[in-house]
């Protein structure tokens, strides 16, 4: 089954602001009502194409988990209800990294918004979380947007199949990223826990 590609080209130059906008806006009010990231992503590459659509797939991703990200870092900041789970948070970013963490983060089949609220929530800097979201999301950006562009001709198997092998491939990258720190990390705990331990029976 074929679709026909949405002739965007052809539009007069009064729509494209129209457009712009309105992706922006929904954008923003996104997370809010958890609507799948790759939705967006999926569109933009069936309206503007490859690699066109890639950059811009990529600055919506950006635009749209800011929000959960400063919220988070607000709870963080003036809420000390959570400061135990800010505290294991920011532990564990300290021990893979800002930059890797949240490239493994986002390299990972885990949702976006997801990532964003444990980022807020860990601490991270607003630096790392940009780069680190705009690395992690760089593969998933070029696939949606090769899908969305493929999608006259993309079968529906095909499209179930490259898709399962794309998350496989980039959950094993996220594992390899943070395996060592995090291995060392699960170790330095449970050493500390074993001495507690020892500790309090003698």
């Amino acid at each position: 089954m074929h679709t026909e590609f949405l002739p965007l080209a052809q539009w007069s130059d009064r729509y494209w602001p129209m457009l712009v906008v309105g992706l922006i806006g929904l954008y923003l009010v996104r997370p809010f009502f958890l609507w799948p990231l790759s939705i967006f992503s999926v569109f933009i590459g069936y309206a503007f194409g490859f690699p066109v659509g890639v950059p811009l797939a990529l600055l919506g991703t950006l635009l749209t988990c800011a929000p959960p990200f400063l919220i988070a870092t607000w709870f963080n900041e003036g809420i000390p209800y959570f400061g135990r789970i800010v505290e294991h948070g920011t532990t564990l970013v300290e021990t893979t990294g800002e930059l890797r963490g949240m490239v493994a983060a986002r390299l990972s089949p885990v949702p976006a918004d997801a990532v964003s609220y444990g980022a807020g929530l860990a601490g991270v800097t607003t630096q790392a979380f940009v780069v680190g979201t705009l690395i992690g999301e760089l593969p998933w950006a070029i696939f949606y947007v090769l899908l969305g562009r493929s999608l006259r001709t993309f079968s529906a198997a095909a499209i179930r199949h490259t898709d399962s092998r794309l998350i496989l491939v980039v959950a094993v990258i996220s594992l390899l990223l943070i395996a060592r720190p995090l291995y060392e990390f699960v170790q330095e705990h449970t050493g500390r826990d074993e001495k507690t331990s020892t500790d309090h029976s003698g």
